[in-house]
């Protein structure tokens, strides 16, 4: 069965859910014929991936507008800037093919389950412009920076296995680095960072929460001492930063 079908029967809950008063995200399905083709359980991790992330929004954040997740659309994945995030089919598709092509089950983690921890990630990511938009939510530096740092700090405060999952989320960052080999000026004036800076930040603030738990990581890295020094600091005023920002669009609950 297709990806998108699996997917619409799933989630045709949220459609009765979307009318109730305090819901932060809603679920739909763009009309198209195009779905990705991959594995069974890639699709089951998928499905596992955007009920998690949805359930997380809808317990803990109350925002005056209802974002919609618009899975199966032609772009993206992206916040549309008028409270939609569109998820394409084929991102899923491609994410499996680069973990896939880079054996990434050879870490210890399969296939499938990277894909769903990059999603999460991904998921989260768009959420946090979507909610720095219509909430105005102060954001001080690059944006994109910003969302990076929330996705982080919301999977790894609040999901198990949050920083095992923001850690397979930092190594397709690292994947996609390989795209280029030549850095060109139009990479340097986008307002990302270059994948390689997402990778070590990402790594970093794993490393900041857990220092302990995640002690190889400076050595795998080859972080100087003071700079495995500063990812704990960092990650500390990252979390709390997040909590202060986010208090006005969180249930008080």
């Amino acid at each position: 069965m297709q990806i998108k079908k699996i997917l619409v029967a799933i989630f045709l809950n949220f459609s009765v859910v979307a009318a109730h008063a305090g819901v932060a995200m809603t679920v739909s399905f763009a009309k198209t014929d195009s779905a990705a083709t991959v594995s069974e359980a890639t699709k089951a991790n998928t499905i596992e991936s955007i009920t998690s992330v949805v359930d997380f929004f809808n317990q803990f954040f109350s925002l005056e507008q209802t974002i919609e997740l618009l899975v199966g659309g032609e772009d993206g994945p992206l916040y549309n800037g008028d409270g939609q995030i569109q998820l394409p089919y084929s991102f899923v598709e491609e994410i499996e093919y680069r973990f896939t092509q880079a054996q990434y089950q050879e870490t210890g983690v399969s296939v499938s389950q990277a894909v769903a921890d990059s999603l999460k990630h991904t998921l989260i990511h768009e959420f946090a412009h979507a909610v720095i938009h219509l909430e105005q939510i102060p954001v001080v530096g690059r944006e994109e920076d910003a969302a990076d740092s929330l996705a982080s700090v919301l999977l790894i405060d609040f999901f198990a296995g949050g920083q095992e999952i923001v850690i397979s989320a930092a190594d397709l960052f690292d994947l996609e680095s390989s795209d280029s080999e030549v850095v060109t000026e139009e990479d340097y004036w986008d307002e990302h960072s270059l994948d390689s800076q997402r990778f070590y930040a990402a790594m970093c603030h794993v490393y900041g929460s857990d220092p302990q738990g995640y002690a190889d990581i400076p050595e795998q890295l080859e972080l100087s001492a003071e700079r495995a020094e500063l990812c704990i600091e960092e990650y500390s005023a990252l979390s709390r930063s997040w909590q202060q920002l986010l208090q006005p669009v969180l249930k008080a609950e």
